[in-house]
């Protein structure tokens, strides 16, 4: 009994006393005392993740400028590593490229839309020249990136056809599918004589340049009151009436020509 209660004193003084629990109660564990339950991070898909990194690259290359952003940047508004990043997308142009590949593919889905309502190749030309410059209204930081931006390397890798001083061929691409269905409604016309006849990669870079133009005005100077369908159904009107051969009968009919006729223009 006396050895009993000298080591209780001795436990006490040294603070190695333990405290006595209610029946029943489980110890807690020294790694779980005041330890939180953090719920387990989620791994997205590899797709998931390419359109979180290309959503967060075109935030920041709208920001600051694409000289302006690293891949260490990208992966940081992301939330993964660098060398993450890496496992998706080999440099900047890598992801600039896929960038305008996406655009690409939502004109080539308004050119579909447009094939399937239209009646004679001069209509299509004109719809899809409209669905052009309404693709490019509705998505003006993507084709700010994809035909407002410059960086090296991309203009071989995004090159929207063939060029015959290119060491290497152009592998197909969206941009390209999508400036073939231009070249091809060139060559249409030209062949049916509906248009005048000419080269046709520069005739169609002549009229994407007519789009182009439009688009990049009406994204720039936004504040501008512009009369924006106006603008576009009279850019059109005029590039289309430029086309016509001297004899065709609309550029007869126009209302500029009935007037040098001696005759009343069409209401």
């Amino acid at each position: 009994m006396l050895i009993t209660g000298m080591a209780e004193k001795i436990k006490r003084r040294s603070g190695t006393a333990t405290k006595s629990r209610p029946a029943g109660a489980k110890a807690r564990s020294p790694k779980s005392a005041g330890a939180r339950s953090v719920a387990p991070r989620r791994r997205l898909s590899p797709t998931a993740r390419r359109a979180q990194i290309l959503e967060a690259a075109r935030d920041l290359f709208g920001e600051g400028g694409i000289g302006q952003v690293s891949m260490r940047a990208i992966a940081r508004r992301v939330g993964i590593t660098q060398a993450a990043i890496y496992q998706h997308f080999d440099d900047k142009e890598a992801i600039l490229f896929a960038i305008s590949e996406d655009f690409f593919g939502r004109l080539i889905e308004a050119n579909t839309e447009v094939m399937a309502r239209v009646t004679t190749p001069i209509d299509l030309l004109r719809r899809s020249m409209t669905a052009y410059v309404r693709t490019g209204l509705a998505w003006p930081e993507e084709y700010r990136l994809v035909f407002m931006t410059s960086i090296s390397g991309l203009e071989k890798r995004g090159a929207h056809r063939m060029v015959p001083e290119l060491p290497e061929p152009i592998s197909p691409t969206k941009g390209t599918t999508a400036f073939a269905y231009l070249q091809d409604q060139v060559r249409a016309l030209m062949d049916a004589g509906q248009i005048r006849k000419g080269d046709v990669d520069v005739t169609s870079e002549a009229i994407w340049a007519a789009g182009h133009g439009i688009v990049s005005l009406l994204i720039t100077h936004v504040n501008f009151p512009w009369e924006r369908d106006k603008l576009i159904e009279t850019q059109l009107d005029m590039l289309l009436f430029g086309l016509l051969p001297e004899a065709s009968p609309e550029r007869l009919s126009a209302p500029g020509r009935q007037v040098q006729a001696g005759k009343a223009p069409k209401a």
